[in-house]
């Protein structure tokens, strides 16, 4: 238990000192950068983070595929080898409604 606190106590200490040395404006600053260090090292990080928002439907398809640094045919992938189902995104009523009168639309003009 003491190990870990002399390493919790260096943590705060080198935070402390790089924000007063002025390489950083606070500690959320700090950790915002430390973060995006991690994930553009890490991507098994990146994937991991973006399966588990995809199945909780906190974000599309394609979105999961950019946090994780994937085409969206990779990303598939990933989730065909974890064993998880694509999810077939609906449009409301009034996306649907839009998209036919587009379609109406190109037909129209292209005549």
């Amino acid at each position: 238990m003491e190990h870990r606190h002399a390493k919790h106590s260096l943590l705060d200490d080198q935070i402390k000192g790089l924000i007063g040395a002025g390489y950083y404006p606070n500690k959320s600053e700090l950790t915002i950068d430390a973060l995006r260090y991690l994930f553009s090292r890490r991507q098994d990080l990146r994937v991991a983070s973006a399966v588990e928002l995809y199945q909780e439907g906190k974000v599309t398809l394609s979105r999961a595929a950019e946090i994780a640094g994937m085409v969206s045919e990779e990303f598939r992938g990933v989730l065909a080898e974890k064993g998880l189902k694509i999810k077939v995104e609906s449009l409301s009523d009034e996306e649907f409604d839009e998209g036919l009168k587009l379609i109406k639309d190109i037909r129209v003009t292209s005549k």
